[in-house]
């Protein structure tokens, strides 16, 4: 989208300030002032910010510097600063990942113990798709590499920065297998899995959904949803298992259909959730109410399956819902953000698209009908349940699935305290693999940034 209307109000505003200082900032002129300007006049806590004239961003190395220094203006719970999210980067690779196309071996790594390693998912266009590599599949050399909590480093470059990668796989079968991968271009696939689960005379919908984003601005994952839904209904489904355990978020406008598509008839009209902005844009408070227009499921009750990995759109929709349906959540805490932001572009060069950068200060926070929005440390799990990735997606027997079914069939559902010992063990381990990241983005009518 073309956020023109917001470069020229800024740069008007610079302008102003420029004419009282004898330094002189400009948006586009160069990116470090760029991102700071957008920073200083959105950021969700932008009174805890100085101004431009006493920070001087030219005073430091790159744009990314500017970046963390503003994350350091937000709350601290715990120790940290809250925002863990706000970034800059070039705008042909956002405009890659919002649309899922990559470049890459196409698959998510975790590990379940200090030197078992296995793979949590893959995309099926990928290089590792197309060679029927599986979720549960163990890693037992990375080219030379065995992988254990002392040869992380090594592992995170041959995966993530290399052009081939040789890997000796343990199959789900107990057979093995070695395989070579080239980075190839494919476009992810955000729905992971979608099945329909008969357990003790239930149907059971179940669906793995991966990424609030997608190509033609989310339009093509919100027609897969359509897809997915009109599916369960088709098979009669009347329970719900959504997967989020690795889905780092996205556009709120899909948080927002989803929503519509699980809520039940009594919903209708009522809140869904605020979206609260800093003094200077109040007027971009907005209240989205659910109108269940896509709604195929008649339900009462909803189980989300969670890691800290489930973050921003994704806790986004799990807190809208719980004032309206019996919400229960199986795996451990997700990862904490009820906060997001617009992706503003800023032309540095319009003959040269690789000189050119989005950046995306957090700029509001979600509250729901309730006026809970303060979930900085995560939604807490009904069931903490350890992530099984020695099971396939959709295999009764996978530790966090078969909770749910147990809950939405027999009423069951018990903490476990062994499970907390076993997650501790590699919790360090997975962030160094923890790589698919998004937030919740907002996408913003540029007739809209008009200060009042």
């Amino acid at each position: 989208m073309k956020f023109s209307r917001i470069i020229l109000i800024i740069t008007a505003l610079i302008s102003f300030w420029s004419c009282k200082k004898t330094e002189n900032y400009q948006v586009g002129a160069d990116l470090r002032d760029s991102v700071y300007i957008y920073s200083k006049e959105l950021y969700l806590w932008t009174d805890r910010m100085p101004d431009i004239f006493d920070f001087k961003p030219k005073n430091f190395s790159t744009a990314e510097d500017i970046i963390s220094i503003v994350k350091t203006y937000s709350p601290v719970i715990n120790g940290k600063n809250v925002d863990k999210y706000s970034f800059v980067q070039r705008k042909s690779d956002w405009d890659n990942i919002s649309a899922g196309n990559r470049v890459d071996y196409g698959c998510g790594y975790r590990f379940i113990s200090d030197n078992d390693f296995r793979i949590s998912f893959v995309y099926a266009n990928s290089a590792a798709g197309k060679q029927g590599v599986q979720r549960g599949w163990r890693l037992l050399k990375v080219n030379d590499i065995v992988p254990d909590q002392s040869t992380l480093s090594q592992l995170s470059t041959a995966l993530f920065n290399s052009t081939s990668v040789t890997i000796l796989f343990r199959k789900n079968d107990g057979s093995e297998v070695t395989l070579t991968l080239t980075p190839q271009n494919y476009t992810a696939n955000f729905i992971l899995d979608k099945r329909v689960i008969n357990s003790n005379g239930k149907k059971i919908a179940y669906l793995v959904f991966n990424s609030f984003l997608g190509g033609n601005n989310g339009k093509d994952t919100q027609a897969e949803l359509t897809q997915a839904f009109d599916f369960f209904a088709s098979q009669g489904a009347t329970e719900l298992i959504v997967d989020l355990r690795y889905n780092g978020g996205g556009y709120v406008f899909l948080a927002e259909y989803l929503c519509n598509l699980m809520a039940p008839a009594s919903a209708k009209g009522k809140i869904m959730f605020t979206e609260r902005w800093n003094s200077r844009y109040s007027q971009f408070d907005v209240t989205s109410y659910f109108d269940n227009s896509p709604s195929k499921l008649n339900l009462s009750k909803v189980v989300f399956i969670t890691t800290n990995s489930t973050a921003s759109a994704s806790e986004l929709t799990i807190n809208s819902l719980r004032p309206y349906l019996d919400v229960k959540i199986i795996g451990t805490a997700t990862a904490g953000k009820p906060v997001g932001f617009p992706v503003l572009p800023i032309i540095m060069d319009r003959s040269n698209p690789n000189a050119n950068y989005v950046v995306a200060p957090v700029a509001f926070q979600s509250f729901n009908a309730n006026n809970f929005g303060d979930y900085f440390e995560g939604l807490t799990p009904d069931k903490i349940q350890k992530d099984d990735v020695s099971r396939n997606f959709g295999d009764v027997d996978e530790a966090c699935l078969k909770d749910a079914l147990n809950y939405l069939t027999l009423g069951v559902l018990q903490r476990e305290s062994q499970n907390l010992k076993d997650l501790s063990v590699v919790k360090e381990a997975n962030e160094v693999f923890n790589k698919d990241y998004y937030g919740t983005i907002k996408l913003v009518n540029p007739k809209i940034f008009v200060k009042k």
